[in-house]
């Protein structure tokens, strides 16, 4: 299951627009096929607001194992999906947050994307 809640925030005098996209791995749910959703999401986000888009952050509610598959999902995205590269390069960073199926996080922190290669790497736990 995927959720999207969108935000505006106030910049320069201008209105962007910030997304939270949460992905819940339900049992017999397919990663893949969650993920996928997700990123239909995210391009219909990218393609109505376009250079308005100022923040992106994900949450991952599963077990460790689908915790993991997720992000290496998120990583290949981030590093080998063209359309959406000028948007992640402009952004800097993801902010991501593992959550386990009771609701507790387990784990936050900022992917920061490299603004010449698109390359992420994982940064501080979020505070």
């Amino acid at each position: 299951m995927v959720k999207a809640g969108r935000k505006t925030i106030q910049k320069d005098g201008r209105e962007l627009q910030g997304v939270g996209l949460t992905v819940s791995i339900r049992p017999g749910d397919s990663v893949e096929t969650q993920f996928g959703l997700m990123v239909d999401t995210l391009y219909q986000w990218y393609k109505k607001y376009g250079d308005a888009c100022e923040e992106f952050s994900v949450g991952f509610v599963g077990s460790p194992e689908e915790h993991e598959a997720l992000m290496t999902c998120l990583l290949a995205l981030i590093q080998q999906e063209e359309p959406l590269r000028p948007l992640f390069v402009r952004l800097g960073q993801v902010a991501v947050a593992f959550v386990s199926r009771d609701g507790t996080v387990m784990k936050e922190s900022n992917l920061k994307i490299d603004d010449e290669s698109g390359v992420p790497a994982v940064g501080q736990p979020r505070r």
